[in-house]
């Protein structure tokens, strides 16, 4: 008997472990593939999660998890018409297999026991525990916290599909910001560019899977009339899914003795900046199980309380975009 089965080991599920297991709890984290994993993500920490990382995990991020550029700026954005807005913050340019394994060392650092290749496929509860079956077999504990992303254990969620590919060449644009695109022709939801190691990194996402790849080529093409794009090879593609958000915002934070965290609980901001709160929530989550493994008040009524903050925030950043394009105007 576990005090918290934690399951998914990406910043969301580390912040969740690492937390629990300083507060002295006996703690199991899964993961479903074999660790080091990848994970198709932009890749920027936020000035946000750069001071969450330094005040609540006690760390600063090692310089082994970055890629160059290593500075990121801020974003750089383009609403419908194509009209330019730049947002300069203090970022950092990662790649997420080894920012997500150090958090994993955090977490095992901590105390936890950490299990890869150990998928999830079912989740029960009753007054006094979850039960969490993994690999044919059943782990129990007080509580469980579900941090499995849009692709959660119970299926998927309404979702947006994401098409990018890595490519050797060069663009006419700051290296150092991450852009995205609003521009309606471009993609029916967005489209982006940065860069990694040397890698363009163009993509585009759509509410629908088979358009997504469309509005690739168009946004390449777009890239290579007005940022004079050259690409001399490519050398991977990636497709993923993240999580649709739509007001009135409804957070699911879960409850009785499983508690749902980051994407999964629909913790994302725009852009699929979702490694903040995903930090965020994961933590909240982990304070409010223990809480309520010291004392009488119900986990999900607590955790509730501490995300208020991270809901607010998402919303204001999703109200922005929604004054920026007409495809994201029911945000307001």
């Amino acid at each position: 008997m576990y005090d918290a089965i934690v399951i998914g080991a990406g910043p969301c599920g580390c912040a969740a472990a690492i937390t629990l297991s300083k507060s002295g709890h006996k703690v199991v984290l899964l993961e479903k593939y074999k660790l080091p994993r990848y994970k198709s993500c932009s890749g920027i920490l936020i000035d946000k999660s750069i001071r969450f990382i330094e005040k609540k995990l006690g760390r600063a991020v090692p310089a082994f998890v970055t890629c160059t550029p290593v500075e990121n700026r801020g974003m750089v954005l383009f609403d419908d018409g194509g009209k330019k807005y730049e947002f300069q913050s203090r970022g950092l340019n990662i790649l997420r297999d080894k920012f997500d394994c150090w958090l994993v060392s955090l977490a095992k650092e901590a105390g936890a026991e950490v299990r890869d290749e150990s998928a999830v496929t079912h989740i029960r509860t009753t007054e006094t525990e979850a039960e969490v079956e993994v690999n044919g077999a059943s782990i129990f504990a007080r509580y469980a916290i579900d941090c499995t992303g849009a692709v959660g254990v119970s299926g998927v969620r309404p979702a947006i599909t994401t098409y990018q590919t890595f490519n050797v060449g060069s663009a006419d644009l700051d290296y150092h910001y991450f852009y995205a695109f609003l521009q309606p022709e471009l993609s029916d939801y967005d489209a982006w560019f940065n860069v990694k190691d040397g890698m363009l990194i163009i993509g585009a996402a759509s509410p629908d899977a088979k358009a997504a790849k469309l509005f690739h080529e168009k946004f390449t093409a777009f890239m290579v009339r007005n940022y004079g794009l050259k690409i001399t090879e490519t050398r991977k593609t990636d497709k993923w899914i993240m999580r649709k958000v739509a007001p009135p915002f409804d957070i699911d934070c879960g409850a009785g003795r499983l508690l749902k965290a980051g994407e999964n609980a629909g913790f994302l901001n725009p852009m699929g900046e979702g490694i903040s709160c995903a930090l965020e929530s994961g933590y909240c989550a982990a304070a409010a199980v223990s809480n309520a493994l010291n004392g009488t008040r119900n986990a999900a009524d607590v955790y509730t309380e501490l995300t208020v903050e991270t809901v607010n925030y998402m919303r204001r950043q999703w109200k922005l975009v929604g004054k920026m394009s007409d495809k994201f105007a029911y945000m307001n």
